[in-house]
């Protein structure tokens, strides 16, 4: 007499079932959690690039400006501040993602996890981007406020060829134009303020640029990073495929041998209920 086997079955889905629904539920909040995150960084890089354009907006105006403009010179050192925080911030975040994929990195054989990394790899290149701009427009300004300081010096009376010009900003002492200028004119007095403001702001663009150097060499590695989880992503989903052919085929034969087990055991034994024996036949395959 063939064995009810059918209940144990029901009960081995329900509880496949519940197991399936518990990890469905965690891994949408997961997402959800993803996609807020994204968002949130992406909103915080079209900030960054709207910050880098007052930038270059407050930086022509300073350079449009005949004399010193202590308010423009604040609002370009404030600007500068936030950056740079928002910068490290976007790095620290992008970081942590990216440690998190690296945990991960046996299990992005999924779609998703697939999206998620394409998703990380598009928030690094949209900020590197930026910072490029930013970069670029700090190199700019520099170039221009040492030429503004050359002609100030100029106008002062005091020559200097280019080469002497770099000699005396890289001494990052304030007063060595003072020691030059006789500022002994009211004019004088006056380009020798502008010239000391932008010696100030060279010095301060020195030191961001060799931050953002470090930001770009950190972030550089970690686009290369990237490259490799992708590698290993594309590896991984070929991989999953293979075992889900080779399970396929393995399910084909199991299938074809029981059955012609049971139909050979079948013409030995008197007639059973097809239902239990469909039964007993399918929780014998799920316990392969």
């Amino acid at each position: 007499m063939v064995k009810d086997r059918l209940p144990e079955l029901q009960s081995r889905i329900k509880a496949n079932g519940d197991r399936k629904v518990k990890t469905s539920n965690e891994n949408a909040n997961l997402d959800s959690q993803f996609l807020v995150d994204a968002s949130e960084l992406r909103q915080t890089i079209t900030e960054l690039h709207e910050h880098v354009q007052e930038v270059e907006k407050v930086q022509r105006d300073i350079l449009a400006s005949p004399q010193q403009n202590d308010k423009l010179d604040e609002r370009l050192l404030s600007l500068t501040k936030t950056i740079r925080q928002k910068a490290y911030d976007v790095r620290s975040a992008l970081k942590g993602f990216e440690e998190n994929q690296n945990e991960k990195a046996s299990l992005l054989s999924s779609a998703l996890e697939r999206v998620k990394s394409a998703q990380h790899a598009a928030i690094t290149r949209q900020f590197v981007d930026v910072m490029n701009e930013y970069n670029q427009c700090q190199l700019d300004y520099r170039d221009k406020c040492k030429s503004r300081i050359q002609r100030k010096l100029n106008v002062a009376g005091y020559s200097c060829t280019e080469s002497e010009l770099d000699d005396m900003l890289e001494k990052k002492n304030p007063e060595i134009f003072t020691q030059a200028i006789m500022a002994d004119t009211e004019a004088a007095k006056r380009s020798l303020s502008d010239i000391e403001a932008r010696h100030a702001d060279i010095m301060r663009l020195e030191k961001s640029i060799e931050e953002l150097r470090d930001l770009f060499m950190a972030t550089a590695l970690m686009v290369d990073q990237q490259s490799e989880l992708v590698d290993r992503i594309e590896y991984n989903f070929g991989k999953a495929g293979e075992s889900v052919v080779q399970a396929k085929g393995q399910l084909t034969q199991a299938i074809g041998k029981k059955r012609k087990s049971r139909h050979l055991s079948d013409s030995r034994a008197p007639p059973a209920d097809h239902s239990k024996v469909c039964a007993e036949e399918l929780l014998s395959l799920l316990l392969l």
